[in-house]
């Protein structure tokens, strides 16, 4: 049967089974990404003008939503059928101004994909956790098929959607990291490798992610590329902020000299940093 879902992570989009439903213009769908990132709660016009607008809100700002909102609720009506549940409805509250008027968008779980992907990479830590690492494995592998790009694509870069979008992609970074320990786990060095040098590429000042693919390179047998890797970061840190992170600089003196095997190593300098300091202090 089909049922209306919508899309946040990437451009804001919506379908019914495989259809795509016109939401409108961008500022159409801000206002309904903030009603889809807090579904069932209430919503004020003002508390919407704060998360659709990036600077100051224009004086028509109030009857903008409120027309928005008419032309939501008509798009939603199409796909409602009398009779049988409900997954997605709309409804007013009534406030003293307009600007205190709310609404509350009543969403069924799973409709949306970004409370979908949280429930899969939780789900995933939790395999994880308890040492299932193929099941973690398959959650991570969901999870990140559900990623379309950068989230909220399209929508103007008020303040509400740049944290939105910083949070989102701080989980799509943890799975990541924890996807890759779990091919690790399994075995899959080289899908590991892959999988971290991508993560790196995409995020270098990461120290954990550093650490995570010096380990998987050593896991492979290319320590003295693991060791060059942690050499070069130390190197480029020192030469752009001055500081030589605590953790990299463990964990190459650790494989440098050879104290004790890689893997204990490398865990010990991401779990247990020694205080920062500054070069020559």
């Amino acid at each position: 049967m089909a049922t209306l879902r919508f899309g946040l992570l990437g451009p804001v989009t919506s379908h019914y089974g495989s259809t795509p439903v016109a939401l409108g213009p961008p500022q159409r769908r801000a206002v309904l990404t903030a009603l889809l990132l807090q579904p069932g709660q209430a919503l004020t016009v003002a508390a919407l003008r704060e998360r659709v607008w990036p600077g100051p809100p224009p004086a028509s700002a109030i009857s903008a939503i409120h027309l928005h909102i008419h032309h939501l609720r008509r798009t939603l009506a199409q796909y409602d059928t009398p009779g049988r549940d409900r997954p997605v409805r709309l409804t007013t509250h009534p406030g003293h101004t307009p600007e205190n008027v709310s609404y509350v968008l009543h969403v069924a779980p799973g409709h949306v994909d970004t409370d979908r992907f949280r429930h899969l990479a939780d789900d995933g830590a939790d395999h994880q956790e308890r040492g299932d690492h193929h099941g973690a494995l398959d959650r991570f592998d969901a999870a990140l098929a559900l990623w379309r790009g950068e989230p909220l694509t399209g929508l103007q870069p008020s303040a509400f959607v740049r944290t939105t979008r910083r949070t989102l992609t701080e989980i799509h970074l943890d799975t990541g990291k924890r996807r890759a320990t779990a091919l690790l786990a399994t075995g899959a060095v080289s899908r590991a490798t892959l999988a971290l040098q991508d993560l790196y590429d995409r995020h270098p000042d990461d120290e954990s992610v550093v650490l995570a693919l010096a380990r998987a390179l050593c896991a492979g047998g290319a320590e003295s590329r693991a060791m060059r890797l942690i050499g070069e970061e130390l190197e480029r840190r020192h030469r752009t902020d001055g500081i030589r992170p605590p953790a990299l600089a463990r964990a190459h003196a650790g494989l440098l000299h050879g104290t004790a095997p890689y893997d204990t190593v490398l865990h010990d300098a991401a779990v247990h940093p020694t205080p920062d300091r500054r070069d020559g202090s």
